[in-house]
């Protein structure tokens, strides 16, 4: 997908629309929008996605011999997508701490590009056997970095 030009004065990267999908019947609720929790699984599968893009799955961290675990998800309504909607989900990396990585979400509508919710998840890394926080590996933050033109602080 095309990098969307939605940096900030401060220096933060761009939003990268990494994952596409289509409302489906399913994750409507009874007033035929989708259910609220579900925007949770396209955030999930839109850190996925990410994690393919810049080449870093998490079979390579499984391979590398640590995993990450959500420490932290954040999501703010702004509007309603429906049934058939194809909806538009944007990522970056906010912010890396020794272990930790914060990531800002965003979905639009395609049609109209229209804000539909935004937020955060937060992944801390931890030894694949210990389960104990671990440095994020700098294979991976250079991963980040090249794929998003920088690393934040």
């Amino acid at each position: 997908m095309d990098t969307v030009d939605n940096s900030d004065d401060a220096g933060e990267a761009d939003f990268q629309p990494v994952f596409e999908n289509r409302v489906r019947f399913a994750e409507t609720d009874q007033q035929g929008i989708v259910f609220y929790g579900e925007y949770f699984t396209f955030q999930d599968e839109t850190v996925s996605q990410f994690f393919r893009e810049i080449d870093y799955s998490y079979e390579q961290m499984e391979t590398d011999g640590w995993q990450v675990h959500v420490v932290n998800a954040e999501l703010n309504y702004r509007d309603a997508a429906e049934f058939g909607d194809v909806l538009v989900n944007e990522l970056r990396v906010a912010e890396t701490g020794t272990a930790s990585i914060t990531f800002e979400y965003r979905v639009r509508r395609e049609s109209d590009d229209q804000l539909l919710a935004d937020g955060t998840v937060t992944q801390v890394a931890v030894d694949l056997e210990t389960e104990e926080p671990i440095a994020v590996p700098d294979a991976f933050r250079e991963a980040v970095a090249a794929y998003q033109g920088g690393l934040p602080e």
